[in-house]
């Protein structure tokens, strides 16, 4: 039977980095289960000399068209960068009326013009995924 090895921090944050990018304070996180403070400063120290670790706005931006591309709203955006402790990144209207549209259509299979019973589920489905109300009425009351 072979005997478990006690991986350092240094490896591990290398592990990390090599299934995808993660942001210092996700590392800090997933380190502080194991290691000291000591140990996760000197790994991340190591990795941010080497150049592994990806400046936090240009990793925002990457994680923010990711999430764009799977449809999310900016709010939901927004709440999930704050989450793994990186900056903000501009809205872009446009793109965020076209993903309502885009979803709406998934769901409804017909845009507008809604119907009186409809406007009630289509405003609460965008809602719910944390679509902001000028956005809603926006896409609700267009024409075709």
């Amino acid at each position: 039977m072979k005997k478990k090895t006690q991986v350092d921090a240094r490896s591990k944050v290398l592990e990390y980095l090599a299934a995808r990018d993660h942001s210092e304070k996700e590392l800090r996180e997933k380190l502080g289960r194991r290691y000291t403070p000591e140990e996760i400063n000197d790994a991340l120290e190591s990795a941010r000399n080497a150049n592994l670790l990806p400046e936090p706005e240009v990793l925002a931006k990457q994680v923010a068209g990711t999430l764009a591309r799977k449809k999310k709203s900016h709010r939901y955006i927004q709440e999930f960068l704050k989450k793994k402790g990186l900056p903000a990144v501009e809205r872009e209207t446009e793109t965020e009326i076209e993903k309502a549209r885009e979803l709406i259509l998934q769901k409804f299979r017909k845009g507008p013009p809604f119907t009186f019973e409809e406007k009630p589920k289509v405003h609460r489905y965008l809602a719910y995924r944390g679509f902001d109300q000028d956005t809603i009425r926006r896409v609700m009351h267009e024409r075709e």
